[in-house]
């Protein structure tokens, strides 16, 4: 036994001392080499990466979960999920430098102009997101532009924990997180909690498909998507503004960040309408994941269900059900930097 456990640790030492050589080896090719031949270098450890998790992900079975008006080839989307996907998360390396002319302009904001910068007095805002194109940076592209933003997720691995918090301080203004885990909200935290973290000028990103927390049942087209309600909540409480907000990959490592319209304020409040909410939130992303369909994640997949054969559940049974479920908030599962797993993500 003692032999094992010797063996054991041994082992995660070298996979940590193996992370911290790669994470430092790409950083030095970021600072080097153009971005064309960087790419072009990593593609093969990336798609080697996919092609692991592909049994995971399981692209044939799930891709008949797809709406209509949302459903790739086949083909295409098999091949995002076997060889494509992780290639286009590799920025968390570089977070720092993401600011700089030569990978700004890899990356585009449209709509929600008004989201740009933190001025002050400004109303906190909750962005409401999907496990949909490279998710996982996000937070760094907005940060990035200046928007100050946070986003939800659980700890990372113990392990590559020094790693991670070091990773994640590269990403600037250093006093504000770039991750707020979800233990550290829920159950319900605070009130003044809630109030430090969606002040003035500061943006909570909250994925609204985890297959956990309270939930409600949407109607779309010939699916219900069960969403969380965790971000409507959030906003709901801080009076905050909720904005549907999405990353997508539109040629390779060339990103375009779509913010949506608002969710009307009528729609939130003490006792917010959860459907008006979902229905509105849902209808902003369909404009940006019809366009990219490949692109979804298993996540955001699985949140969608077919009709039942007798009609549409009440809503307010479903709430009533929801709020037997756990806590008001969920994070986006997302284990960032080099210990990424697609069954977190």
């Amino acid at each position: 036994m003692a032999s094992a456990s010797e063996g054991t640790t041994l082992i995660l030492r070298l996979r940590v001392l193996v992370a911290w050589a790669a994470f430092y080896f790409v950083r030095l090719c970021e600072r080097l080499l153009p971005p064309s031949v960087l790419s072009l270098l990593l593609w093969p450890f990336a798609a080697a990466f996919d092609l692991l998790q592909v049994r995971q992900r399981q692209p044939l079975t799930n891709w008949p979960r797809f709406p209509e008006s949302w459903r790739p080839k086949r083909w295409r989307f098999v091949l995002r999920q076997s060889l494509g996907l992780y290639h286009s998360q590799l920025f968390y390396m570089w977070p720092d430098r993401l600011s700089t002319p030569r990978w700004r302009s890899r990356c585009r904001l449209e709509g929600g102009a008004d989201l740009i910068g933190s001025r002050e007095g400004d109303r906190g805002a909750v962005l409401a997101s999907l496990h949909f194109g490279p998710f996982e940076i996000l937070p760094y592209w907005l940060r990035a532009y200046g928007i100050v933003a946070s986003s939800v997720r659980t700890s990372p691995p113990d392990a590559l924990k020094s790693l991670t918090n070091y990773q994640y301080a590269l990403s600037p203004p250093a006093d504000v997180p770039v991750f707020v885990m979800a233990e550290d909200l829920t159950p319900m935290p605070r009130f003044s909690h809630l109030r430090k973290i969606l002040g003035p000028g500061r943006r909570l990103l909250v994925m609204i498909d985890p297959a956990r927390g309270l939930q409600v049942d949407l109607p779309f087209e010939d699916r219900l998507f069960r969403m969380s309600t965790g971000a409507i909540r959030l906003a709901a409480m801080t009076g905050a503004e909720l904005i549907p907000c999405l990353i997508a990959e539109t040629a390779t490592w060339k990103f375009v960040i779509q913010f949506g319209t608002p969710v009307p304020r009528q729609y939130l409040g003490n006792s917010p309408d959860m459907q008006a909410c979902g229905a509105h939130l849902l209808g902003e992303f369909t404009k940006v994941v019809s366009l990219y369909p490949e692109q979804c994640k298993m996540r955001l997949l699985r949140a969608m269900w077919p009709l039942p054969a007798q009609g549409l559940p009440n809503p307010s049974v479903v709430d009533g059900a929801a709020v037997s479920h756990s806590p008001i908030l969920e994070g986006n599962g997302a284990n960032e930097g080099i210990s990424r797993s697609e069954d977190l993500s």
